[in-house]
């Protein structure tokens, strides 16, 4: 006996996440969420973005001005990102119960252990992925600010801080407060895409595996064979739709991602090249570089991930067992294979594909960029 599988779990901390936002009402406590809500963008969201800008204007040397540019700019994709998401929440909870609904189709224990092994923990090591990094990068910059006396970032402070112990421990808290709750918006952001992209390209191929088995285990059952390719050809309908709608829910947000990680790349590029003058900073600004490209990876890998997926269906429908079929049932097998020729493409804002071939391109312009810069050096 399988045990029943639960698609919704998956989604359990991401959701854990917007309501530490504010985004989702607490249960309870609705009035008392609308107030923390407001406060939290005001100081937070608005007002350490706000600071890390200003402190671009206000730089007085290249260090500070470039560590608050890329800085401010990751603080700004994130904010876009995040108001972009947080009036999505209710076709989010919409997206979860289309894909819980494929939850009772998996009954044969190779789809139960392919959900186990290729969705279900890939999944999670996304998550817990984004937010280890995420958190041990906050850690990291408060170590260094409390050991070297100095602030996270070099962004303007209307406080003196560095003239008392308690201004400097105000202005600490604001910022570390700031950049654990900008993390939080990161792992939200970042990682609801792969995951979700990964459990439509997983659903899609048990789907597959369904259609292929159709008509194989009881060749002579005709009326169970007709329902069961008519499953199929629902099922690939709802998908196809959740398809759309998740395209339609991610397409603006990771345009800013794609503009924000090639404008990020350049910049970190410029610095390494011409500014650059110790070993910390060459250091700091490859990983930096680094873990924004890992960061759109996921993403852009399981976007090709479920075009492949989607094209492989057409040769899954032509294994079922059609010969042996009626005729009747021979032409719901052309008509679902002729649905499933479509190609199924995902676009950033309508103009960037969500693909490997995006991400490589990317990686290409920086590669460019940086080879063009030298020579000019």
């Amino acid at each position: 006996m399988l045990r029943q599988l639960d698609t919704r779990a998956i989604f359990t901390r991401l959701f854990l996440t917007w309501r530490v936002l504010g985004i989702i009402d607490w249960p309870y406590h609705r009035h008392l969420r609308v107030v923390y809500d407001i406060l939290l963008n005001t100081f937070v969201t608005f007002g350490f973005t706000a600071h890390l800008v200003l402190g671009i204007i206000f730089s007085t040397n290249q260090d500070q001005f470039f560590t608050n540019l890329v800085m401010g700019i990751a603080s700004v994709s994130c904010v876009f990102k995040h108001l972009l998401y947080r009036f999505r929440m209710k076709e989010m909870q919409r997206i979860n119960e289309v894909l819980a609904q494929h939850d009772d189709r998996v009954r044969t224990k190779e789809d139960y252990d392919y959900y186990k092994r290729l969705m279900e923990r890939p999944c999670n090591f996304m998550v817990n992925f984004f937010a280890r990094c995420y958190f041990a990068v906050t850690i990291t910059a408060l170590i260094m600010a409390i050991v070297t006396g100095e602030l996270l970032y070099p962004a303007f402070i209307p406080l003196q801080w560095h003239t008392s112990v308690f201004k400097y421990a105000v202005s600490l808290s604001f910022q570390f407060n700031g950049v654990t709750l900008l993390a939080v918006q990161n792992i939200a952001n970042d990682a609801y895409g792969p995951v979700v992209l990964c459990m439509l390209s997983g659903h899609v191929h048990l789907l597959s595996n369904r259609v292929s088995r159709v008509g194989h285990d009881k060749p002579d059952d005709l009326e169970d064979n007709y329902k069961a390719l008519s499953l199929c050809i629902e099922d690939h309908k709802l998908l196809m739709s959740t398809t759309t709608a998740v395209e339609r829910m991610v397409s603006a947000s990771y345009l800013v991602q794609f503009g924000s990680v090639g404008l990020n790349l350049c910049l970190g590029l410029v610095y390494l090249l011409f500014f650059a003058d110790n070993y910390f900073a060459y250091v700091y600004y490859t990983i930096h570089i680094t873990a924004m490209l890992i960061e759109l990876f996921p993403f852009c890998y399981y976007g090709s991930m479920l075009e492949s997926e989607f094209y492989d269906l057409s040769y899954a429908i032509f294994s079922c067992n059609w010969p042996m079929q009626p005729r009747s049932f021979r032409r719901n097998v052309v008509n679902f294979t002729e649905l499933t020729l479509r190609e199924v493409t995902l676009y950033a804002g309508g103009i960037v594909r969500i693909n490997l071939d995006s991400f490589f391109a990317t990686c290409k312009t920086g590669y460019s960029f940086f080879t063009v810069i030298q020579s000019m050096k």
